[in-house]
């Protein structure tokens, strides 16, 4: 389990990662299945 601060961390990473202005919406979410995908975890 994450402590509050590690949470308020992960949370602002995944938030850049997730609206981010350099790739389009949908190249954005097929990069995240491919990420999830690589490392095993089911999307």
């Amino acid at each position: 389990m994450l402590t509050k601060e590690q949470n308020k961390m992960w949370d602002a990473a995944y938030d850049s990662a997730r609206h981010n202005d350099v790739l389009d919406p949908e190249t954005t979410t097929l990069m995240h299945l491919a990420v999830a995908l690589a490392v095993g975890c089911d999307p």
